[in-house]
Formats: structure tokens, sequence, C-alpha cells
């Protein structure tokens, strides 16, 4: 049984092996025309793609090459998204489709990558024991990197947006509270660092931006506090990156206690290191080394674990002296907009649902003030 037409408008047919043919010359990536085939189960199928084909080349919409793989468009899509991504978000994404997509689903052919796949492999992984922050990670590289190919046209829709992965459910924060914040200050006057944790729970900067803080940034005259700059671990080395969001670039005032400590801060890297009766200009690292390199966020975590162990602080996590200092603030009644610009948050929405977290007495103070005025 043949159902063949005239040039240029595809044609049905069926194989001797019984199956049924669609095939169209359409445009493909690199703009040259080529036969496509696609092949069905029955004559109504094998019409319905045709007509598919059809519409594709009508719309002069490229076809993918049928012999690329998931595995050759990740790895295409990781060299062109370098250029558009920060380092670490290139380097989780690597990551991901290094050790979890290609292993599962790289030898799949990127035109016929199914929802089932994509379900399949995430159910896989949770079967694993893999974690479900990990999970949520490795989808949302699956869904960027299908995102673009469909931008590009090589799929005809991004099947991995149409695979629901649970998202994990946030650990409790539990930030200092006044007195153990009270505590950190008073026990660590002494600590060569003190300046540091004054800063990271005053004005909520991230260990990045600490670790970036440069002297020139700092202005002693205007009490201000420029961030600029992050320094990160990339490809085993440090590096200067730009902030995490356009936001995150911020002027910050300096309180009395934190513009004390910054001078401290100086004057004892100026009897440490600097000549004898020779004033040492402030300048490099805030918190750097001696050999003038920045100091390393992950040492600076492991730091802190130290210090919480030598000065009996209830253990919290690094950043959550910047959840401290969000919740603080708020309880102090102060508007949510001016914390969001203190921290460089990128949304008012991060400041109140992430990080806001109200103590039991603040909650208390609130409703003893409400029996008050109904009394």
């Amino acid at each position: 049984m043949s159902g063949r037409n005239i040039n240029g408008e595809g044609s049905v047919y069926q194989r001797k092996d019984g199956r049924w043919v669609a095939a169209a010359y359409v445009p493909v990536v690199g703009g040259s025309v080529r036969r496509q085939a696609l092949y069905a189960k029955t004559r109504a199928e094998a019409s319905k793609k045709l007509r598919e084909l059809l519409d594709r080349a009508e719309k002069h919409i490229p076809v993918a090459p049928t012999s690329l793989t998931v595995a050759g468009y990740l790895d295409e899509w990781l060299i062109h998204v370098r250029q558009h991504v920060r380092a670490t978000t290139w380097e989780a994404y690597e990551r991901n489709v290094r050790l979890y997509l290609i292993p599962r689903i790289g030898r799949k052919k990127l035109t016929r990558l199914t929802v089932r796949d994509v379900r399949l492999m995430i159910d896989a992984l949770r079967a694993e024991g893999i974690g479900a922050r990990t999970i949520q990670y490795v989808h949302a590289t699956l869904r960027a990197a299908l995102e673009h190919a469909y931008r590009e046209e090589l799929v005809s829709r991004n099947v991995a947006k149409l695979v629901r992965v649970e998202r994990p459910k946030p650990a409790p924060k539990k930030p200092l509270t006044i007195e153990e914040a009270r505590k950190l200050l008073d026990g660590t006057t002494d600590d060569r660092l003190h300046a540091l944790w004054v800063l990271l729970l005053m004005l909520g900067l991230r260990r990045s931006e600490a670790c970036g803080l440069r002297w020139e940034h700092i202005d002693f005259v205007a009490r201000t506090l420029q961030i600029v700059q992050t320094v990160q671990r990339v490809d085993g080395k440090l590096r200067e990156l730009p902030t995490k969001t356009r936001r995150s670039n911020r002027t910050v005032p300096l309180p009395p206690r934190v513009l004390f400590a910054l001078a401290r801060h100086h004057r004892h890297l100026q009897e440490r290191y600097g000549a004898p009766g020779r004033p040492w200009p402030p300048e490099g690292y805030v918190f750097g080394t001696r050999h003038g390199t920045p100091l390393d966020p992950r040492n600076l975590t492991r730091m802190w674990s130290e210090l919480c162990a030598d000065h009996g602080i209830r253990v919290v996590p690094l950043h959550g002296l910047r959840h401290t200092c969000v919740s603080l603030l708020l309880a102090l009644g102060v508007h949510p907009r001016i914390v969001m610009e203190i921290v460089g948050h990128s949304a008012m929405e991060m400041t109140m649902n992430v990080y806001g977290h109200v103590n039991l007495e603040a909650q208390r103070s609130a409703l003893d003030h409400l029996d008050e005025q109904l009394s």
C-alpha cells in the first residue's frame, strides 16, 4: 500500500516489514535541506507525523541532526553557557552533567528524549539515595539545557519542564538570639578577626563578600563600606568575582561599633606587618594573609566552627550570622525595604520569607502590645 505524494508534499508509505513511514524534505541546523523519515505503527500516526514535518518546514524551523545525542548536546551547551553564567554556576552545571545526566540519559538521541525518560531518571536517582536537593539541582540543569535547545529549535518542547520534582523542605533556621549575638561580640574582642565577626553579624555580609573586601572599599571619613566583589574558589583557585546579583553591589553605612572594629583591626595589622616608625596605608584585602592573598571562604567556615567551640557559642552555620542580622533588624521594627538594601537581597520576598525569623520573645512582645491596646 502506498501513499506517495508529489515532490515537496512529503509522502506516507508502508515498508515490507509492516512499519509506516512519513518522509519529507525539511531544513536542518546549518542551513541545508535533507530528507527526514519518521516511523509509525499505523497510517494515521504516520500521516500525523508528516503534517508535523511539513508544518516545521513551512515555518522554516530546522530539525536537529538525528545523530545528536543528549551527551553531545550537553557538552556543546556547557561550552556555550560558560560565557553567560557565574563561574560557580557553571561548575555546578558541569558537575551535574558529568555525574548524573550523561551516565543516565547521555546515549539517548536528543530529539527522542521523552518526558518518561526524564521521570525514570529522577526516580532512579531517588532510589539510589541521592539527596532531594541534589535531584532538584540536576533537574534544573537539564531543564536549563533543554530550554536552550528549544530556543535553538533543536527540540519541539522542553520535556524536563513537564516532570515535577518535589522541592525539599528547607531546614528550620535558628539564628542567634540577641543575647547570643552579644556573647559573640563580647567574647571575640581579643580575637585577631574580631572585625570580621562584627561585619558578618552587624552588616549581614556573605562570606565571599567579606573575603573580597579591600581597604579601598572602606571610607573612614564618610563612614561607609562598598560591596563590589567577592572571592570564591573556582577550578581549585581563589578568584575575584562579581557579587551574587546586581543588587548585591551596595554601599552600607558603618555604625560606630563596626567603624571602631575596622580601625582597630588595621592598627593591629600595622603593628604586626608594618615597618617600625612608618605608617602603613590601608591597602589590599582587609582579611587577607600576610602574603597579600585573600582569605579562603572555606577556611573562614572552619574558623567559625572553631570559634563557636572555643567560646561556647551555639553552633549555627556561618551563613546563620547573615540570618541573625536580618532577623534582629526586622525584630527592631526596621522596614523590610531598608533591611533588603543593607544585606543586598534581590527581592523583598527573600528578606521576609527566607531570612525573616521572628523569635518567640518578639512575638510575645507584639501580642502583649496588642493586649495593652485592647485593654
